[in-house]
């Protein structure tokens, strides 16, 4: 996961700051500055502790603005979510003192799965592609529901924690699948002769910005009375 994690931040133009166990990174431009020290295990994170990691930062670089821009992302392997496990991140993340925090949580078999992928499409294929395919979403939705763990699940949950991860730009492919599915999900809903003539109502305003919302509001109840509906407003 160390090597991972490395190649991770250096996609996203991260540069290894320190040579030593410290494995602190960052990221430097006029319009963003941004931190990030990994750690790795079980979350022990003592107020001695955490200051004397946030000291070891500090000595690292002379950029002041690192104390007010670093997270700090602690990778934990383990065998099961159970409540203790829960709890712990919880209260982990909710830690607001020295850094902004994030636990990864993975089992092996999750870590190992995603790593057959990036030997088999190549790390930027994985990071840059396979996670803004709308395959790989539909696929992570079906394990978190079930509960069940896969790479899939990984690679989301690493998009998640490590918010200095950017997504592609959608195709033009993937936004007509997501509009198909939309229209699909309106189709099945009982309620779906009203939400279509919402729909309609809303599709044959088309100067929205050039209205204020009272008037889309009062444009929409003429259009969907006309329809039928009784509405209350």
């Amino acid at each position: 996961m160390q090597n991972l994690i490395q190649q991770l931040f250096q996609l996203q133009g991260f540069e290894r700051k320190t040579q030593d166990e410290l494995e602190l990174y960052g990221y430097c431009e006029k319009d963003r500055t941004s931190y990030w020290l990994v750690i790795h295990g079980e979350p022990k994170l003592s107020p001695e502790y955490q200051a004397k990691l946030l000291s070891d930062c500090k000595k690292s670089t002379l950029d002041p603005a690192l104390e007010k821009n670093i997270n700090l992302l602690v990778t934990w392997q383990t065998d099961e979510e159970d409540d203790r496990t829960k709890k712990l991140v919880h209260y982990t993340e909710e830690d607001v003192y020295f850094f902004k925090k994030h636990v990864l949580l993975y089992t092996l078999s999750e870590f190992e799965a995603l790593q057959q992928q990036i030997e088999t499409n190549g790390f930027d294929i994985v990071f840059r592609n396979t996670l803004s395919n709308t395959q790989t979403f539909t696929e992570y939705k079906l394990q978190h529901k079930h509960q069940e763990g896969g790479w899939q699940s990984l690679l989301f949950r690493l998009a998640i924690k490590v918010s200095a991860v950017t997504l592609q730009s959608s195709s033009k492919a993937d936004l007509s699948s997501l509009e198909k599915n939309i229209k699909d999900n309106i189709l099945s809903s009982s309620n779906a002769d009203l939400l279509v003539a919402t729909e309609s109502s809303l599709v044959d305003t088309t100067t929205l910005r050039d209205i204020t919302p009272e008037e889309l509001l009062a444009s929409m109840t003429e259009k969907l009375r006309s329809a039928g509906y009784e509405l209350d407003c």
